[in-house]
């Protein structure tokens, strides 16, 4: 009877596995929490440190991707969290590598992130003068955007470039909020 019951858990827990697990053995999918191990298993492989946002406006996790780089090169991470029409997406990718195109969007004065050189965007349209010229951070809120910054590498792993993107009505002072909140994902070398 034990036995069973046993083989019945190990199957349900393998088929809950083959749903959550891609191809490569990385998460993807609708998992809609913000869980460390995401990351974890992401990074093994990889020669760029990870990073996990600490402050997600209260938003579930609900993707997590490791995707191959269209430039060439290693895989890079997209994760989305959101809560109806609001959404904050990150890209990692190591430092340099050109994995994804944000869009078109227009060049804000750059600010600093915990100490760090960090670029600002927000999605007004760059081929319309009139846009261009009135375009400002406040309209993050109504159009979107994102920040652009470079995270050092950590327990030898190279340097990551981080893309925090919001749409859906997020503030700009909600979206510096979340940047400010990246912590390492690993709190030891990876094996």
């Amino acid at each position: 009877m034990y036995c069973g019951r046993m083989r019945k858990n190990f199957l349900a827990l393998f088929i809950a596995s083959a749903i959550i697990l891609g191809n490569d053995g990385c998460f993807i999918g609708g998992v809609a929490f913000a869980a460390p191990e995401n990351y974890l298993a992401a990074q093994k492989g990889l020669s760029y440190s990870l990073y996990r946002p600490v402050n997600t406006l209260g938003f579930a996790q609900t993707k997590f991707q490791k995707l191959i780089c269209g430039g060439g090169g290693e895989s890079w991470i997209y994760v989305r969290f959101n809560k109806g029409k609001k959404s904050i997406e990150t890209m990692q990718t190591r430092k340099g590598a050109h994995c994804s195109n944000p869009g078109l969007s227009v060049r804000m004065p750059s600010i600093k992130i915990n100490g760090l050189a960090a670029s600002v965007f927000v999605y007004c349209d760059p081929t319309k003068p009139t846009s261009t010229k009135n375009c400002s951070i406040t309209d993050i809120s109504t159009v979107g955007g994102y920040i652009f910054l470079t995270l050092p590498g950590y327990y030898g792993l190279k340097p990551t470039d981080m893309q925090v993107q919001v749409t859906g009505g997020i503030s700009f002072e909600e979206l510096v909020s979340v940047a400010k909140s990246f912590t390492p994902a690993s709190t030891q070398p990876s094996k």
